[in-house]
Order: C-alpha cells, then sequence, then structure tokens
C-alpha cells in the first residue's frame, strides 16, 4: 500500500510525538512551522492532508493559516486537532467556516485505531462531497450511494469484484443494477470516478500529474495521462487549458447520455 504522509501545522513537539502514536504504520508525519512550506508541500503532493493543531491561545494565527490553506486547495483535507480548554462555541462555529474536514479531539478521538480512521476518512470525505454535490442530479437516486463510495474509494485501485463485494451483492447483480438504471459499466464507472477525483486536484494551481498520480495509487504520471487520454480522447496539457475537472464532468455527462440513448428500457 502506497505511505500516506500527513503535514502537521504548527510545528509542536509535544503533541508531534502523541500524534505519531496516533498514526498507522502506513502514515508519516511531516511537520511545517511556517504556511508557505506547507502550501509548496500540498502543491507537489508531498503531503496528502494536513492536521492542524488548534488551540485557544493560538488561535486567530490558525484560523487564518486554515482559510489560506482552504483557498489555496479547496480539495485538501484538512483534520483539526483541538484541545477545548478555553475554546467557547464562537471559536467551532468558526472553525467550522474554514473549510475543516473533521475534528479531532485531544485526549478523546487521538487514540491509535480512531484517529486512523478519522484520518483515512478525511481525505475520501472531502473529495467525494464536493463532487457528489455537483453531480448529484445525474446519477439515479438508487446508485447514489454507489457513485458517493465509488468516489470515496478514488485514491484505491479497486476492481470491479471489490466494489461488488463492498455492496453486499455479485458482480453479476451489480452490473445488471448498472445497466438498469442506464448507467456505464462498472469497471468504466469506476474509471470515471477515479478521474473525477484526479480532474479536482488537477484543477488545483500547481498539481502535477505524476503527485496526483501517486496521490490516487496511479502506477505514475504516464499512466494517468492515458486514462485522461482514454477516456476524454485529449492530452492533460489540452485538458489543463481551461479546466479539467469541467471537461471530465462534460465527458461523464456525455458516457451517461450514450448509455441512456443505447440501452434499452428494462
Amino acid at each position: 500500500m502506497t505511505e500516506r504522509r500527513v503535514a502537521c501545522f504548527p510545528a509542536n513537539r509535544a503533541l508531534e510525538a502523541r500524534l505519531r502514536g496516533a498514526l498507522d504504520n502506513l502514515s508519516t508525519l511531516e511537520p511545517f512551522a511556517e504556511v508557505a512550506p506547507l502550501l509548496d508541500a500540498i502543491r507537489v503532493g508531498r503531503v496528502s492532508m494536513t492536521i492542524v493543531i488548534v488551540d485557544a491561545a493560538t488561535f486567530d494565527v490558525t484560523e487564518n493559516a486554515l482559510r489560506r490553506l482552504h483557498n489555496s486547495f479547496p480539495a485538501h483535507a484538512l483534520v483539526a486537532y483541538y484541545n477545548p480548554l478555553g475554546l467557547t462555541p464562537r471559536h467551532f462555529l468558526t472553525l467550522a467556516q474554514t473549510g475543516i474536514t473533521d475534528l479531532v479531539q485531544l485526549d478523546v478521538d487521538d487514540r491509535k485505531h480512531v484517529f486512523g480512521k478519522i484520518l483515512e476518512s478525511a481525505e475520501r470525505t472531502k473529495h467525494a462531497q464536493i463532487l457528489n454535490e455537483r453531480l448529484e442530479s445525474d446519477i439515479p437516486p438508487a446508485l447514489r450511494s454507489v457513485f458517493l463510495f465509488a468516489l470515496e474509494q478514488a485514491g484505491k485501485s479497486m476492481d470491479v469484484p471489490q466494489l461488488a463485494a463492498a455492496l453486499g451483492v455479485n458482480q453479476r447483480t451489480l452490473t445488471w443494477r448498472m445497466r438498469e438504471q442506464q448507467l456505464p459499466s462498472p469497471r468504466i464507472f469506476l474509471t470515471w470516478c477515479r478521474l473525477l477525483v484526479a480532474a479536482l486536484l488537477l484543477d488545483e494551481r500547481g498539481r502535477t500529474l505524476d503527485s496526483v498520480a501517486a496521490q490516487l495509487d496511479f502506477p505514475g504520471g504516464h499512466s494517468l495521462g492515458a486514462v485522461f487520454f482514454r477516456y476524454m480522447d485529449c492530452g492533460i496539457t489540452k485538458l489543463r487549458e481551461e479546466s479539467v475537472l469541467e471537461a471530465v464532468i462534460a465527458g461523464f455527462r456525455a458516457a451517461i447520455v450514450e448509455v441512456s440513448e443505447s440501452t434499452p428500457a428494462i
């Protein structure tokens, strides 16, 4: 499995030690004392999410950092690791408006197994929520949960049998349901979901094809670029002239229409 590199901001030696103890064996913590180097690390794909330490004493500085991180990289998962001492409801309302993905409370949620699950969920949820909101009306209600799940799993090279097993059905049943709802076959559907997440990331300034490929568990940028070309009939350089995400959304919608027009009603 690919190692997850997690940023920590601001650098705090005492809490860094606790965080390292709470992370799973596949996660590495990288502390940052300043926002600018952290932005650079996110841009090149060196870190896949950021834990931001929040307390009452430094709240204003941390709030500004959170807003800057979210404004620069809206699809980047931000987890607030907070000490509740001195924090008021106003603080939590402000936090909610900074674009954080999840909250972890000191001495409550930072046990190893609990914390690991929160981090694993945060990154997947961030991307899936953004895309699900954009495309909810394009997916039949009966398969919206499948769409959301596929988006959440876009960082893994999941095949159709794994998707079917996760949904509690066999591969044949899943294929029949997709055809019944006039959606692309499961394999093609999964690939579109991975491309949607990749496109979301590529639209963020400074992201490279290689960094996004690494984040989504593709063998490399060339491999991801080849999938874009196969599905979009267009190279990534051309796609990036405007918006990669808008182009892939249009392509995904066209694929749904094509299936709908070629599939007789069941």
